[in-house]
């Protein structure tokens, strides 16, 4: 279990590093004012004290790269326009091969964004 997001990065697959690094780039240049924390060993953007008040987290796997959030519909939507996308309730898979999918996984994050700014 990763300590700080140098080392789940570091522990990350080679394929996955460069996506863990852009996307928290986006999330960085969005918004800020927020910092990654860590969660169960993986690094996330929480909006509020708790989780559960709204986060956005990139994991990546072996083979896939995903972005987490509580957006569940947002979720479905996005993975609707990804082809070859997959993933559970809370979040949007995408296989590292799979480039075409950047801008539309950055669209679906910085909805996640705008809607938690909005909440404040």
């Amino acid at each position: 279990m990763a300590d700080s997001p140098e080392d789940y990065l570091a522990a990350a697959p080679q394929a996955g590093r460069p996506w863990l690094t852009e996307f928290w780039d986006h999330v960085r240049r969005r918004s800020p004012e927020l910092e990654l924390a860590m969660f169960r060993g993986v690094p996330m953007f929480k909006f509020e004290r708790s989780y559960q008040d709204g986060y956005v987290m990139f994991t990546a796997a072996k083979g896939h790269f995903s972005a987490h959030s509580l957006a569940f519909e947002l979720i479905e939507e996005t993975k609707a326009e990804i082809p070859g996308s997959f993933g559970g309730k809370g979040c949007v898979s995408v296989k590292y091969a799979n480039e075409e999918a950047k801008p539309a996984l950055k669209a679906y994050v910085d909805e996640v964004l705008r809607a938690a700014s909005a909440e404040d």
